[in-house]
């Protein structure tokens, strides 16, 4: 029988006081770290103007952060639902963008990103959002949640517009300097033509590639100086009028009809594929939709002019197709001008590029078209080669809501 030892039970005393103390010693530094973490998350949202949440698929519950009910404009002690986020506080013309990125989620199970505008709650405003979407696997590679970070990058998406339109008054700007320096010289231009013309029809010669070439100078001239006047009024009046409704079937019609007697020359036809009920689509913006529709028109016929692989057994055509889409419109225009290099899809939108290097042309048409899209219209512009060997222009044009409203 082993006897009592006092000096040992206290040692054994002492051990497990110490034990307790590194502990609760323990404890109370992961208390501080966790405080110190929190605080520090809290201030890197408050400093980036973002929020964190994660959905569960499996309980289908829903938690965010505080940074989250201040990105939404949200009162703290408001319950949050997942579908809200999704559909109630989206823009509605932007409400596809979300879906889209939660199937891109589920199926490909990969970090997807995007920027959509979404409604804030306390004041009604349209704010630009950025969001990146993770998904969390189990070990069988099954989804069990998705969890995100929302920034509010509407500061940053207003210098970039205001910067955008500061590049489109300087072209106006300079459109218009260059209007006025060239007036007189295209006038004097048009005039000598005119009077070389006349003079060589009274003397009675007969040498009609010489009057030809004359009347290519005179309309060479005209169509330099309304080509100026047209881009100064698009350039520097960007809000044109009040709105009005846009007929897209007669707008494109009337492009055609004015491109008949070279589209014949070229034996090029032509097929517009809109429905009659079409919704009204109505903006202030008619001018740069005409304008758009021009560049991206004559860019078609230009194509298939250029187009060394043209043959006579095959058909030459432009499709233009108009359909509502998403509360707005999209407008295809499909040529068969022998498509684009891969090369070429990365540059093809800068300005002062063209890929017609036998013809006297300025590059500035699609770039144009694009600017125009993007900031007078806020939509988008895509490139892309079709199915009958040719190139397709993609405009998705909203109805508009106001960055600024």
């Amino acid at each position: 029988m082993i006897k009592d030892d006092p000096a040992r039970g206290d040692y054994c005393e002492k051990k497990l006081q110490r034990l307790e103390e590194i502990k609760s010693g323990r404890k109370e530094a992961g208390v501080g770290q966790l405080i110190f973490e929190k605080e520090m998350f809290n201030q890197l949202q408050a400093m980036t103007n973002a929020g964190v949440w994660t959905f569960d698929t499996q309980s289908m519950t829903f938690h965010v952060s505080g940074g989250i009910y201040e990105v939404y404009g949200l009162p703290q002690d408001q319950a949050v639902k997942y579908e809200d986020f999704l559909f109630n506080y989206v823009v509605p013309e932007d409400t596809w963008v979300v879906e889209k990125i939660r199937q891109d989620v589920m199926s490909n199970k990969k970090q997807v990103t995007c920027d959509f505008r979404i409604i804030r709650q306390r004041d009604g405003q349209i704010r630009w959002v950025h969001s990146s979407v993770f998904p969390i696997l189990d070990d069988d590679r099954n989804i069990i949640a998705m969890t995100g970070v929302t920034m509010d990058t509407t500061d940053y998406k207003n210098k970039e517009f205001e910067k955008s339109l500061e590049e489109l008054n300087s072209m106006g700007e300079m459109l218009n300097l260059l209007g006025h320096h060239w007036k007189q010289p295209l006038q004097i231009i048009t005039l000598k033509a005119a009077n070389l013309a006349v003079s060589h029809e009274l003397k009675g010669e007969a040498d009609t590639s010489l009057l030809d070439a004359l009347n290519d100078i005179q309309k060479s001239a005209r169509d330099l100086s309304n080509t100026i006047q047209e881009y100064r009024k698009i350039f520097i009046a960007a809000p044109e009028e009040k709105n009005r409704i846009f007929d897209f079937q007669q707008q494109i019609q009337k492009q055609f009809m004015d491109r008949q007697e070279v589209m014949e020359k070229e034996d090029i036809k032509y097929y517009i594929q809109a429905s009659h009920d079409l919704d009204d689509f109505s903006t202030p913006h008619t001018r740069s939709i005409q304008r758009i529709f021009v560049e991206l028109l004559d860019n078609a016929i230009e194509a298939i002019q250029r187009n060394i692989n043209r043959t006579k057994q095959r058909e030459d055509k432009i499709i233009f197709r108009v359909e509502d889409y998403k509360l707005g419109k999209k407008i295809e225009i499909s040529d068969t001008g022998g498509g684009i290099s891969d090369g070429d899809f990365w540059t093809v939108f800068k300005p002062f590029y063209s890929t017609k290097q036998d013809r006297n042309n300025t590059g500035l048409g699609l770039f144009i078209s694009k600017m125009l899209t993007n900031l007078h219209l806020q939509g988008t512009l895509e490139l892309s080669n079709n199915g009958i060997g040719g190139t397709t222009l993609t405009i998705y044009i909203p109805q508009i809501v106001e960055l600024h409203s």
